[in-house]
């Protein structure tokens, strides 16, 4: 498991940070499509690298950002959507069928990672 930079906790809270700003934003400027990919995924994606889950990261990011790509600039979904959406999926199985499940110190890791953090929040 690659270095988490945050705790699972402070990355939600910041992740759905970022989505109410772009739901706000998006809600001010009335672009809700293609921008609502741009609000899932952005913030889902830095999730993601927040907790040190960098693939995961990448393929999010390969998959809104070329939905959002797609609509902009009136690529042909015909080919480039299916392609999008199978390689993110076929990503996802493979992850949760080859890679081993965490082992106990990496679960303790974050365990005293999430701990650190309570503490710096009551300072």
């Amino acid at each position: 498991m690659a270095r988490m930079k945050a705790s699972r906790r402070t990355a939600s809270v910041i992740s759905f940070a970022l989505f109410l700003i772009g739901i706000g934003i998006i809600t001010y400027t009335e672009y809700w499509w293609p921008g609502i990919m741009l609000v899932i995924g952005l913030p889902l994606a830095f999730k993601q690298y927040l907790t040190g889950r960098k693939y995961d990261m990448f393929i999010s990011l390969f998959i809104f950002l070329g939905v959002f790509i797609t609509v902009q600039f009136n690529i042909p979904w015909k080919y480039l959507l299916p392609t999008l959406f199978t390689v993110g999926g076929l990503y996802i199985l493979f992850r949760e069928f080859l890679m081993t499940a965490p082992t106990e110190s990496e679960k303790e890791e974050d365990l005293n990672e999430e701990i650190r953090d309570k503490d710096k929040d009551k300072d």
